[in-house]
């Protein structure tokens, strides 16, 4: 591992040297108290911290086969953990590598069970570093995910106005026909409501109200055609 990795992965190179560009400000112009860091902000001479975890990365997919214990060794020699920047690199390793991977089951909607987010995984059998899209389980999910099942023939089409649809397991013959347009009628009906509505004792008085009723034609409820669960041959 590179003894410098720590500075590889957080801190940037600087951007351009001393030299200031465009004219050059008059004296009356300058400010009257200047701090050290100024002139190299303004000259674009300056450091960034900022996160490339890609030598990182790299490195450990290089480490790929080997014992974990020694990889780790190899890590710890470089990255102290008494300095903050070394030590939040060493940080990032839980991010790519699963020293102990554990298998989730979500419990909450559906059942779902799958396996850790990390790219690598130490093998508990072995200790080896091994990776995690080479395991059964995550070949699997690839297949799945890139083939997805077919759904279930819900419906069969017998004619333009004739189909056959699956609900609740049974199959029934249906007849497609345009819906008609709704046609309502003014009624006038005798209801009973309480004098006070917001009181439980109140007395009841008969009022007569106007409500609009469908009285256009019904459809035609479905009939089955079989009423075994199995498809239609």
């Amino acid at each position: 591992m590179r003894a410098d990795m720590s500075h590889v992965i957080v801190e940037r190179p600087r951007r351009g040297g001393l030299n200031r560009r465009g004219r050059s400000l008059p004296f009356d112009h300058l400010p009257p108290q200047e701090g050290m860091r100024r002139a190299h902000y303004i000259a674009g001479n300056w450091k960034e911290l900022d996160e490339n975890l890609a030598p990182l990365r790299r490195y450990l997919e290089r480490q790929i086969g080997r014992p974990w214990d020694k990889v780790y060794s190899e890590i710890a020699a470089n990255l102290r953990t008494d300095n903050t920047v070394q030590q939040h690199v060493r940080d990032h390793l839980r991010n790519f590598v699963a020293v102990k991977p554990r298998r989730y089951v979500r419990s909450y909607g559906n059942p779902v069970s799958g396996l850790w987010h990390q790219p690598l995984y130490v093998d508990e059998k072995d200790g080896i570093l091994k990776r995690t899209d080479r395991l059964p389980e995550e070949k699997a999910r690839r297949r799945a995910r890139h083939n997805p099942p077919r759904r279930p023939v819900d419906h069969v089409a017998l004619a333009e106005d004739r189909e056959l649809r699956r609900i609740a397991g049974f199959w029934y013959e249906l007849r497609l026909a345009p819906i008609p347009d709704p046609v309502y009628r003014a009624v006038v009906e005798r209801r009973q409501v309480p004098l006070k509505p917001f009181h439980r004792r109140s007395p009841t008085i008969e009022v007569e109200i106007t409500v609009r009723r469908l009285v256009g034609p019904s459809c035609a409820m479905p009939r089955p055609a079989s009423q075994s669960q199995s498809d239609p041959k």
